[in-house]
């Protein structure tokens, strides 16, 4: 009786210890999340490519644009854990034609790989 209570204390340490390096390694790729700065007024009508890599979430997505607007963003993969419920920012996006929006509660590193992949996208039909 005594071992399996020592076992159980070890796996809830080997748990917690686990959680809080999961935690600790979002953090850091949160802040190593890439944005390009974005004028829509310079964003040529078409068809461009994103993607972002924040470790445990990756993002594809393909923008379009037309008359300096988003119209429509497909996400071609998201690789997000448990991170799915993220993938509604999109419509966000197009409503407010802009990255610059508040990120899902629950899913802020899936958010954040989409807002940055989106804005990588637009850097593509950048036109200076």
């Amino acid at each position: 009786m005594k071992k399996l209570g020592i076992v159980f204390i070890i796996l809830i340490i080997l748990v917690v210890g686990g959680f809080l390096l999961m935690t600790s390694n979002a953090k850091k790729e949160l802040k190593a999340m890439e944005y390009e700065k974005i004028d829509m007024n310079l964003v040529s009508d078409g068809v461009y490519n994103g993607e972002a890599d924040a470790g445990l979430v990756k993002v594809k997505v393909v923008t379009t644009v037309k008359n300096n607007a988003i119209k429509k963003i497909d996400i071609i993969e998201h690789q997000n854990g448990m991170g799915g419920k993220a993938e509604v920012i999109t419509d966000k996006i197009i409503e407010e034609n802009s990255y610059k929006v508040d990120a899902i509660s629950g899913a802020t590193l899936s958010s954040e790989a989409i807002k940055s992949s989106v804005s990588k996208s637009l850097k593509e039909g950048y036109s200076k």
